[in-house]
């Protein structure tokens, strides 16, 4: 993404000052916008009213604003692409794929399956992206074990939130607790 290019406030008003006489009636804010500082230096009675809509200057973007915009898209760009995915009832040794995508070229989305022996986990829906540790799943988690919910297929659906935390390399559900059976789940995506 193209940085914009801003003059130095400093170079701009001297610009100012040669090209409008009247400019010396302007003063600078601290948070770096322009007043009327002198009503009577621009000769006469002139009407407040009339002349503030002609002194709004845009405020400086908040130094703030781009960081969070570049903190989010290099969280994206983390997620976004082919990462491990397991279930650790299934196993640590043989990884699925989890693959988040961009649909609509706007919203992200991630298909993950991880499949052994019969048992299997799945995780499919939106997501939204809070920053690099942290993403949430809108959608569905089925997970089938043979020695848990009898061998049944357990479905969630819903809002699930995933987490790194310390030096883990991975995100786990934050939501581990399976509803078909007394059981945590420790569901990851790696990165």
């Amino acid at each position: 993404m193209k940085r914009p290019f801003f003059f130095p406030r400093a170079c701009l008003l001297a610009l100012l000052l040669m090209l409008c006489p009247a400019a010396s009636a302007l003063a600078q804010t601290d948070s770096g916008g322009l007043v009327l500082k002198d009503y009577g230096s621009l000769g006469g009675a002139v009407d407040e009213q009339q002349f503030k809509p002609a002194l709004a200057v845009r405020q400086p973007i908040s130094r703030q604003q781009p960081t969070q915009s570049i903190d989010s898209a290099r969280a994206e760009q983390k997620l976004l692409g082919r990462h491990m995915f397991s279930l650790q009832w299934i196993s640590h040794e043989k990884f699925g794929i989890a693959t988040v995508t961009r649909q609509d070229g706007i919203r992200l989305y991630i298909d993950a399956r991880q499949e052994l022996n019969g048992d299997y986990v799945t995780l499919k829906g939106d997501v939204r992206v809070a920053d690099a540790k942290e993403f949430a799943v809108t959608g569905e988690i089925v997970t089938r074990v043979h020695h848990i919910n009898g061998g049944n297929a357990c479905i969630r659906q819903g809002t699930f939130v995933f987490k790194a935390t310390g030096i883990r390399k991975y995100w786990r559900l934050q939501e581990m607790k399976n509803p078909c059976e007394d059981v945590l789940d420790y569901v990851d995506v790696f990165f």
